[in-house]
């Protein structure tokens, strides 16, 4: 699925003005959901669109990679950072709050892509094309609002659970928040729907990115992970997700090609991807900035940024993302085959890797790169002498590799001992020695950090933090910068919008804001 994504349907936001002048048109003056869809053209087009919500998601809003990575245990943002709204996300200052620019920017991007795909779930019944198209079609779109929902229960909490179009202005106006059980209920029945009906693989090469019944199995397996964990803790979804992840692992049910590349390192190579490793994927094609993913720009040394005088080409960057201290320090630096690859440890690292795509400034000077802390290299730039701001890095939401440490926890959880051989597996491309028998709350322990060590700055990580229901004590220990600013019962979840409670009276705020 090539991201030249283009946006086909009028959007507008679950609760704006903008809306009102939508219902004021003449239905035959306009395109509207009910009257675009009437071939299958037409509905690959408004598919497309709604493929663009991973997109968004992980790249395409400005330091979106970092939401959910900045101000947890693993992540900090630099100290040179002047932008205000990534500084609440990532510090939990006292000005972060429901006005702020973040929360607010996410609830938009949610609802805007839930729009399209209700729109075009209820156009599809009525499109005269056959019983089987309508299917792959309709799997996707189940699987992309699940995706969606999934984000936002876990952002928010509670929020409006929406799953037919609608453009009455007074109920949207007056919905209230679900449950999060109620939101669960509906990701589950959306992605059992579309593991049931999608392929395990693409036959074409055009389709690479598209979901498959292998990354709707192993999303759900996730929403079960999370069920079981905080806030819900519904522990019976630990053999639900057993279930699942057993099917994936041992019987293939989902696809035989799932494997673990031979290196770590090949998952981040522009020239092949992530490959039978990919789960769920991104795909990216190489272009301008706000065309490929953005990556790379999000986590390298700003300092690229400047010496060369060419802003985000040749690899330069923000700096957004730093490792804290102590997880950097965490990892076997001699032996750990991820920490060679995932970050530039000095100086002296800089210029083999870029003194021969930019050996000299925009002035023709020699130059000299230097930074003051380690950066996080895994996703940089390696195209020599292109100008592209977007890479073509296809980013995976789920790897097989997460896979595994999701069936090594789930199995560690229920007291089997098999819970060795799937992390083990994992360790073992790294290049570290099997991990040997401990109790199951050393196996959680160590657990925690194994998924960092291998999943580190791929846009999750608070997620996992909140399910195991450390967030709010473990980050302030391993990260200063969130350290007497962080408060249990509050940081927990982002605040709804005041821009939406304006409109909406319905909607409650979350406790602490």
């Amino acid at each position: 699925m090539k991201n030249s994504i283009k946006y086909i349907l009028p959007i507008c936001a679950l609760f704006f003005a903008s809306c009102e002048d939508f219902l004021k048109e003449e239905p035959k003056s306009f395109l509207s959901p009910d009257n675009f869809y009437q071939t299958m053209d037409d509905i690959n087009a408004g598919l497309n669109a709604v493929y663009r919500a991973p997109y968004d998601r992980y790249s395409a809003n400005w330091a979106s990679p970092c939401w959910f990575e900045w101000g947890t245990d693993i992540e900090e943002i630099t100290d040179k950072s002047t932008w205000a709204h990534h500084n609440e996300i990532a510090r939990l200052p006292s000005t972060f709050n429901a006005s702020s620019t973040i929360p607010e920017d996410f609830w938009k991007y949610t609802y805007n892509h839930l729009k399209d795909d209700n729109n075009l779930l209820k156009a599809l019944p009525n499109v005269p094309i056959s019983g089987e198209e309508k299917k792959l079609i309709e799997g996707q779109a189940r699987a992309l609002r699940a995706f969606l929902y999934f984000d936002a229960v876990r952002v928010y909490n509670g929020v409006p659970l929406l799953l037919e179009s609608s453009t009455d202005l007074e109920f949207l106006k007056t919905v209230s928040r679900a449950t999060p059980e109620s939101i669960y209920e509906a990701i589950i029945t959306d992605l059992e729907y579309a593991k049931e009906v999608l392929p395990d693989r693409w036959n074409n090469a055009s389709d690479w990115g598209r979901i498959t019944s292998g990354g709707a199995a192993a999303m759900l397996a996730k929403v079960y992970l999370t069920m079981a964990g905080y806030p819900l803790k519904q522990t019976d979804k630990l053999e639900k997700a057993r279930v699942l992840l057993e099917e994936f692992v041992e019987k293939k049910t989902y696809g035989a090609h799932y494997r673990l590349l031979p290196e770590y390192s090949q998952l981040f190579d522009e020239a092949t991807g992530p490959g039978d490793e990919g789960v769920w994927i991104i795909n990216f094609t190489r272009g301008t900035f706000g065309q490929g993913s953005q990556w790379h720009t999000e986590f390298a040394p700003l300092e690229l940024y400047y010496a060369q005088g060419f802003g985000l080409t040749y690899g330069g960057g923000w700096s957004n993302g730093l490792p804290t201290d102590r997880f950097y320090n965490s990892y076997d630096q001699e032996k750990d085959k991820r920490f060679k690859y995932t970050y530039w440890s000095s100086t002296a690292e800089i210029p083999d890797e870029f003194d021969a795509i930019v050996p000299k400034d925009e002035n023709g000077n020699p130059q000299h790169i230097a930074f003051y802390r380690p950066h996080i290299k895994k996703f940089r730039e390696k195209m020599p002498n292109d100008n592209s701001q977007g890479s073509g890095l296809d980013h995976s939401i789920i790897r097989y590799a997460d896979v595994l440490l999701m069936y090594a926890e789930v199995l560690n959880e229920l007291g089997n001992s098999k819970c060795y051989e799937y992390i083990n597996m994992v360790r073992e491309r790294a290049g570290l020695e099997p991990l040997q028998t401990m109790s199951k709350d050393a196996f959680r322990e160590h657990l925690m950090l194994e998924r960092a060590w291998e999943l580190c700055f791929e846009g999750d990580r608070k997620f996992d933090l909140l399910r195991w229901g450390v967030y709010c004590t473990r980050t302030p220990e391993w990260n200063p910068q969130v350290k007497g600013n962080i408060q249990e019962g509050k940081h927990e979840f982002w605040p709804i919008p005041k821009s939406q409670r304006d409109v909406n009276v319905n909607l409650t705020q979350n406790p602490g804001w």
